[in-house]
């Protein structure tokens, strides 16, 4: 037996029109000889019925501070109620389907709710329902601790739950039964051709456009991924990485759509072009009045611990300066407040003023300072104030006012990306 994981994300469930051109992706599958398993996301975005954002919008309208545990039953709902509108769909069309909310697919995690991590999978009414011959639909997103209470991924949940479930299947060899069972690489579908080099509304105030990436690595994806692109959930990721997982991202609106794939290593990684710029606008940036050396490390553990993305910024004024998503102020305020407790140490808050503007690529693999060199010349030209920087091995990064976020990624897209470095 065949399987292929499709992920679909809210935009491919938001509405009729999309669902019908979602089965289509799904009965192509099976048209092929292959066996889908189906993760979901919950349907559309802010301002619709279903979503997450609106879900929560119901109880924070009693009162903003509700119980985390209460909070991702909520959460939860979105994605069973467009699972199961799916796998009805997929019935009326004659096809057998089974619907598993993510705990009835053996999804078991920690108990972090808000941010939990899957520590094991049970596969078995997953397995009984393949071996029936059904189409399987599962929500995304969510799971259950040991002790069956619901927990939730974090946001973009749902490529997790879906490269979880790949690594499952392919360390699987049988089924119940004694038939064979393969998987084929896993399908990622939204609504634009792949990866592209830029996010397309970034580029749009300045003129450009970008491109459809047909190959990127493990190592571009994890990057592109913590640094602000809605390539794939950081968590998910990661685990592609680990499991050298093999993945496509493509079109649900057509059958021969381009699309990028996703795996260890490219041909051509010795390329004078970067992969992509990738943009986190609105930061949270704190600014930290101390000497002590040790207070940096520190709060990064917390942050870490607590499951925040987060960026260490160098600066000119040698200052201890952090950015974090303004979406968790509250859990940064409240790690923030018992560490400098005592300690004689001030944190300068900022909301929203800043982003951050990185460029990635294999190309940027130990050659880090003479990328640093011409990127930073570009800023410069453009204008652009460069308020910190950050690396790693194959991406540099630049905070800078939230007002010229377009205008640097617009910059950097068009001479490092679009044009060869010289």
């Amino acid at each position: 037996m065949k399987v292929v994981v499709q992920k679909f994300g809210g935009t491919c469930v938001e509405s009729e029109a999309n669902q019908l051109l979602t089965a289509e992706r799904i009965m192509e599958a099976k048209d092929r000889g292959l066996y889908p398993v189906v993760v979901v996301s919950a349907m559309g975005r802010e301002g619709q019925p279903y979503s997450t954002v609106e879900l929560v919008r119901t109880v924070r309208r009693i009162h903003p501070a509700i119980e985390p545990r209460d909070l991702d039953m909520l959460m939860s709902c979105g994605e069973i109620i467009s699972t199961v509108a799916m796998a009805h769909l997929l019935r009326t069309k004659g096809y057998e389907t089974t619907a598993l909310s993510g705990g009835q697919a053996g999804l078991i995690t920690d108990e972090y709710y808000g941010h939990a991590h899957i520590v094991r999978i049970n596969p078995e009414l997953l397995l009984s329902a393949l071996q029936e011959g059904h189409m399987v639909f599962v929500a995304g997103f969510q799971g259950i601790t040991q002790d069956h209470q619901i927990t939730t991924l974090g946001a973009g949940g749902s490529d997790y739950t879906a490269v979880a479930l790949t690594h499952l299947i392919r360390e699987t060899p049988k089924l119940p039964f004694g038939e064979a069972l393969e998987v084929e690489a896993l399908q990622i579908f939204k609504e634009v051709d792949g990866i592209m080099t830029a996010n397309p509304p970034s580029l749009r105030e300045h003129g450009g456009q970008p491109c459809t990436i047909p190959h990127v690595t493990y190592d571009e994806c994890v990057a592109m991924s913590r640094l602000g692109a809605e390539v794939l959930q950081q968590q998910a990721a990661e685990m592609a990485r680990k499991h050298h997982i093999p993945l496509m991202v493509r079109n649900f609106r057509q059958a021969d759509s381009p699309s990028t794939q996703v795996s260890p290593s490219r041909a051509y990684a010795e390329s004078d072009h970067a992969t992509a710029i990738v943009d986190q606008p609105r930061l949270l940036v704190l600014d930290l009045d101390t000497e002590d050396p040790r207070l940096s490390l520190q709060i990064a553990e917390r942050l870490d611990r607590a499951r925040l993305t987060f960026y260490q910024v160098q600066t000119k004024e040698a200052k201890v300066r952090f950015a974090v998503r303004p979406l968790k102020y509250r859990d940064v305020d409240t790690i923030l407040r018992q560490i400098l407790a005592g300690r004689g140490a001030k944190a300068d808050i900022n909301a929203g003023d800043f982003a951050l503007v990185s460029v990635v690529g294999e190309a940027l693999r130990q050659r880090l300072s003479a990328w640093a060199e011409r990127a930073e010349a570009i800023l410069t030209d453009s204008s652009i104030r460069i308020r910190g920087t950050a690396s790693n091995e194959i991406s540099l990064s630049y905070l800078v006012p939230e007002g010229q976020r377009k205008k640097a990624v617009s910059s950097l897209h068009k001479q490092l990306v679009l044009q060869p470095a010289s």
